[in-house]
């Protein structure tokens, strides 16, 4: 018997963990920790032990109690006992944290398949965060805890992949990261098509049909769609890519200042957007020395991003520290810093992240800068993003910076959602990384609960 189980992404946004199993074979895909998985318990600086593993998550009811799936430093102070890996794979649609974040306590032994983009984007925010992901050296937690590494498996569009009784064909989908695909799985009983993440509104809108198209002509007995946007109420503006580009040149041509461009760090979509309009504009981008590291991580990658070492259009900017990390060291040499910017400000694009809005104090934007804030709208529902923007506004308003609020969503919309549902046409639909998964309509929608089997 063949079984679909949502162990995450079940009526929440984020936090995909869908288990495939055939007679003897058991695949995840993806293994990501929802946006509001721990928001019950803890906030701000209070978070999860992380020396402790997963006893705080077990504790508190945030993380399935799964035999044969956690490496042993991850269950290591909790009541369930270290086994060998019951799970043959792991397949990872995209980089984000969403569909990644929990790879740090997964058994060792379990091979991890991801797309070649997604490996580099991850090894690239091992070197320059903090956060628990994979380098080449294994997992190294916020306490310095190293975990022996995963064997990871690269994979292109189009592949076809066999792991036990399973065939999986990762096909490219159009998201606001690289290196993003849904998933045909083939199994004993029929095919289950996974969107993972994926929009139609963006500069590669045929990526995202091509997976449709994959998906139609394979007849699935099921779909695991995500419906972020599916919602009675839209709250975000619908803007393309294409749309975002001209009302950002726009305001560039228009201000007589400094331009700050704001965008979330993996999405290199609207890198090349401000990139492209730094260039049409005659002005410099100025990035920061993450993304920096970024660029160069996919140097020669597909993907076709400039050099920023190289590139004339391209500045970095380096903060003035007192320490430096070591992967900071090799770039200072190609820095701007704050009296650079400060001078040159009416002909740059600044790209600078909310964490270090204190640099405008250094700067003194001149009079008729703008923001143009390329990231989402704070939700309503969220009090901390809510905080967030409001502080963002005070640090504007104080500099005198006017705010224009251009975004285009990585999700398709919910009518886009809905055609695709009705143009694949599967047999079963299980809605996942939505909210309102009810909204799903017809007779196969399924609204799936968490750790409970759906079968084909």
């Amino acid at each position: 018997m063949v079984s679909i189980t949502l162990f995450g992404g079940a009526g929440e946004i984020g936090g995909n963990k869908v288990l495939i199993e055939d007679k003897k074979t058991k695949v995840f895909l993806d293994f990501g920790q929802a946006f509001g998985l721990l928001d019950e318990y803890f906030v701000d600086w209070l978070q999860p032990r992380g020396r402790f593993g997963l006893k705080d998550y077990f504790a508190l009811g945030l993380m399935p109690k799964i035999p044969g799936l956690y490496n042993h430093e991850a269950v290591k102070c909790t009541d369930l006992k270290h086994t060998a890996p019951e799970y043959d794979a792991v397949f990872i649609s995209h980089a984000h944290q969403d569909h990644v974040a929990h790879l740090a306590f997964l058994e060792q032994e379990i091979p991890i398949y991801m797309g070649e983009a997604c490996k580099k984007i991850l090894d690239s925010t091992q070197h320059t965060t903090g956060m628990s992901v994979y380098s080449e050296d294994g997992w190294e937690k916020r306490d310095g805890t190293k975990i022996p590494p995963n064997k990871i498996k690269t994979f292109r569009s189009g592949e076809k992949i066999k792991v036990g009784g399973l065939e999986i064909t990762p096909i490219h989908v159009d998201h606001s990261v690289p290196g993003a695909y849904g998933f045909l799985v083939e199994t004993s009983e029929g095919t289950i098509a996974y969107t993972g993440d994926l929009r139609k509104h963006g500069n590669k809108p045929e990526m995202t049909m091509d997976f449709i198209n994959s998906a139609i002509e394979a007849e699935p007995e099921a779909l695991i769609i995500e419906g972020t946007r599916v919602a009675e109420v839209e709250s975000r503006k619908n803007h393309t890519e294409q749309f975002v580009h001209s009302e950002s040149g726009r305001v560039v041509k228009e201000s007589k200042g400094m331009v700050l461009a704001m965008r979330y760090p993996k999405d290199l979509d609207r890198f090349r957007t401000f990139y492209t309009i730094a260039k049409e504009s005659g002005r410099k981008l100025v990035i920061s020395l993450k993304t920096a590291h970024l660029l160069l991580s996919l140097k020669g990658d597909r993907i076709g991003l400039p050099n920023p070492l190289e590139d004339e259009n391209i500045e970095i900017y380096g903060r003035k520290m007192i320490i430096y990390k070591a992967w900071e060291l090799p770039l200072l040499d190609h820095c701007v810093n704050s009296e650079w910017v400060m001078k040159n400000q009416k002909a740059i694009i600044w790209e600078l992240d909310f964490s270090q809005m204190q640099e405008l104090i250094d700067i003194e934007p001149v009079a008729h800068s703008a923001c143009i804030h390329s990231m989402s709208e704070p939700f309503e529902e969220d009090p901390s993003s809510q905080l967030q923007d409001e502080v963002l506004q005070n640090w504007l308003t104080r500099f005198g910076m006017e705010r224009h609020q251009l975004h285009a969503s990585g999700h398709a919309s919910m009518q886009e959602i809905f055609e695709f549902v009705e143009e694949i046409d599967a047999k079963k639909l299980i809605p996942i990384h939505t909210q309102n998964p009810q909204m799903f309509k017809g007779k196969d929608a399924i609204v799936a609960e968490k750790g409970k089997k759906i079968t084909l």
